[in-house]
């Protein structure tokens, strides 16, 4: 008897451990319940969401961010988080290929992969569980600097030059551009930088080192690095005084200003991801800019710019460029300040008079604002009312706001004033033709 009820416990205890084998879920349904680990009820459908400065790479190792198959980047929120929906892909790009992880080592030599949101900051890429952290670029990143079959402004391209374009080549008809320029090949002068800005821009990666400027295949014969060295500033100073360049009225000229700097006109700040502020450091995006001004009064108006489209919730396309040639006291008006000459004698490479940033609403291409900047430290107030004014100035809140953080006393950090983006495109002369229409204010 106690035989056969050892063995029907024995019979039973077989059968229940079989059926819970039999249980056993499937192995895809086991992916998805260890997908499922960790997330919270409610937070099923919540995206991917990352903090752009410590959940990205910074350094030059950094890929492109794009929304998959566009040359769009996937930008973040005003709140500077990148949100990639539950479920959806990402593309990222390197120039070359992927390092991905830092302890086995593992590679992709495909330029482009696509990364899928699983929750929080976890994504999939080929059955493995990544972080984008993780995905860094084999080498750094190579932009490009490209000429285009467009004439700038009104046109003349005697007058005005042609439109370049700046960014990331990725295949035949597909570029990540950063910026557009308008720029004289034969003058070595850029008439302006287009870009976008929107909330998030102020909040751009902060930690992203600078690199140094390149000429990005322009420029041929010209040393920029030498022309816009201070050597060469005293050297083209006393050409155009004709005296020594030891002389006290060369040094002077140029003590009392300090010195010319690569002036940014898309800067580096305006660029939220590594990448962008990479390429804004190319010779077609700078323009000499007297240092005073241009660590004085012009980077707080780029700060403030950023912060007013942040603040008003605009997205905005800005023109930042130049007009005019500065004076040498004493000398001839027409001479001009330029870091260099052609083979013919002429001046090329000008010091510019003034600095201009316009913005355009995106949501009404009628209405802007443009900021005007005067780039001469010699330059007195009554030579600035006189010959530095180039459009009507208007009187409008945002400039009244910026004014108070500006010493207005202090010329040589620049003196600035504000017009309608019209009549400063009328002006300039070069801007797009568009532009002489938008007469409306951003108030």
């Amino acid at each position: 008897m106690h035989t056969v009820l050892i063995a029907l416990l024995l019979f039973a205890s077989t059968n229940e451990i079989q059926a819970r084998e039999a249980m056993k879920p499937a192995e895809e349904v086991g992916q998805i319940i260890r997908d499922l680990e960790g997330i919270h009820v409610g937070q099923q459908d919540a995206p991917c969401t990352l903090d752009i400065q410590n959940d990205l790479p910074l350094s030059n190792l950094q890929p492109l961010y794009l929304h998959p198959n566009t040359d769009s980047y996937w930008l973040p929120t005003a709140k500077g988080e990148l949100q990639i929906p539950r479920g959806a892909n990402i593309e990222l790009y390197c120039t070359h290929s992927f390092s991905i992880g830092n302890s086995d080592g593992s590679y992709s030599h495909n330029p482009s992969i696509h990364v899928r949101c699983l929750h929080d900051k976890t994504f999939d890429w080929e059955g493995g569980k990544w972080e984008l952290g993780d995905f860094t670029c084999a080498k750094p990143l190579t932009y490009t600097v490209e000429r285009m079959n467009q004439s700038c402004g009104d046109g003349d391209v005697a007058s005005h030059g042609r439109v370049y374009r700046v960014g990331y080549n990725i295949s035949a008809g597909r570029f990540v551009r950063t910026i557009e320029l308008c720029h004289d090949a034969d003058q070595l002068r850029t008439h302006y930088a287009s870009y976008q800005l929107v909330p998030a821009n102020a909040l751009f990666q902060r930690q992203v080192k600078r690199v140094k400027f390149s000429s990005a295949g322009h420029f041929s014969g010209y040393d920029m690095n030498d022309l816009y060295s201070q050597k060469n500033q005293l050297k083209q100073v006393a050409k155009l005084v004709k005296q020594p360049i030891a002389s006290a009225h060369v040094s002077s000229f140029l003590k009392e200003g300090q010195y010319l700097t690569r002036g940014h006109l898309a800067s580096k700040a305006d660029f939220i991801y590594a990448s962008q502020q990479r390429s804004s450091f190319n010779y077609l995006n700078v323009a000499p800019q007297w240092q005073r001004f241009n660590n004085g009064h012009w980077q707080i108006v780029e700060d403030k710019m950023r912060q007013l489209v942040a603040r008003l919730d605009l997205s905005v396309t800005v023109y930042t460029g130049t007009y005019g040639v500065m004076p040498v006291p004493q000398q001839s008006e027409a001479a001009g300040f330029h870091l260099a000459t052609h083979a013919e004698g002429e001046g090329v490479l000008p010091v510019p008079r003034l600095y201009y940033r316009v913005l355009i609403d995106n949501q009404n291409r009628r209405r802007g604002l443009a900021l005007v900047g005067v780039n001469n430290p010699h330059a007195t107030l009554s030579e600035i009312e006189d010959s530095y004014i180039i459009c009507p100035p208007v009187d409008v809140h945002h400039v009244r706001v910026l004014l108070r953080w500006l010493q207005v006393e202090d010329l040589k950090k620049g003196y600035l004033y504000a017009c309608r983006v019209a009549d400063l495109a009328k002006a300039v002369g070069h801007l797009p033709l568009q532009l002489e229409d938008v007469n409306e204010l951003i108030e």
